[in-house]
């Protein structure tokens, strides 16, 4: 049974907009959610190592600035410093890494926490 995952986008500034909507049928939706204190550091996993199965990706958080950093696993995994909701489609999740056995999430801000959500669609086979 396929879920459909529902997305849009609405961005503007004064010289122009892009504005897109639609959705994204896959297998299995995964949602996590956590809150991180402040310095604060964790290795949420998800068990997602076939990189190549996954759809789509989204992280929001509370905080933005580049005070909040995610990285995915494996060979070639990036460290990417939010600022501002991160949405990955298709091959585009691989920016992260070869696998999303776990996703480390890192709060640098010496004082507020985050909280973070995460949405990400797969394949199944």
């Amino acid at each position: 049974m396929t879920e459909s995952i529902a997305w849009s986008l609405n961005a503007g500034s004064p010289g122009g907009s892009v504005d897109a909507s639609g959705s994204l049928e896959v297998d299995a939706v995964t949602i996590a959610s956590t809150t991180l204190d402040p310095q604060a550091s964790k290795a949420l996993t998800l068990q997602l190592a076939d990189i190549d199965k996954l759809g789509f990706l989204a992280v929001k958080s509370s905080l933005y600035a580049e005070k909040v950093k995610v990285k995915g696993a494996g060979a070639g995994a990036k460290e990417i410093k939010l600022t501002g909701p991160l949405v990955l489609f298709g091959g585009a999740v691989s920016l992260l890494g070869a696998s999303l056995a776990t996703l480390t999430i890192t709060n640098d801000d010496a004082a507020a926490s985050a909280d973070i959500e995460i949405l990400i669609g797969r394949k199944l086979s």
